[in-house]
């Protein structure tokens, strides 16, 4: 393993909100056409720190991103896509509480040493 895919890169990343989880499908593996049907409003794009070669996202610079939603929503969920909306997701979660039009979601920022692992970035675009 060479000291470039040790390195951490900046990449751009889009955060999205979802009215609801799409139906887990057979190989488990949901795509963003399986999010798009519940997507709600438009994605925010930030920065995040990774190391695509080693496939590893560690999550939003500091201070996090947030995202509100255009419609109250009872159970949302949030994705974290690469910014051609493509493929797989990066992180997926659920936001815990319903949110009301406008109130915040806050992914908040990466932990120093702390990897998400298996990701693929294929399509990456890299800012630093």
């Amino acid at each position: 393993m060479t000291h470039a895919e040790d390195s951490p890169e900046i990449i751009e990343c889009e955060i999205r909100l979802h009215s609801s989880r799409p139906a887990i499908r057979a190989d488990g593996e949901l795509s963003w056409s399986d999010w798009s049907e519940s997507a709600v409003g438009r994605a925010v794009t930030f920065q995040a720190i990774a190391m695509t070669a080693k496939g590893a996202w560690g999550g939003p610079l500091s201070p996090g991103v947030q995202i509100s939603p255009s419609v109250a929503l009872d159970d949302p969920y949030w994705t974290v896509f690469l910014p051609a909306s493509r493929g797989v997701p990066i992180v997926v979660g659920q936001v815990g509480r319903p949110l009301a039009v406008g109130e915040a979601f806050t992914l908040h920022a990466g932990e120093p040493g702390a990897w998400t692992t298996d990701v693929v970035f294929d399509g990456a675009i890299i800012t630093e």
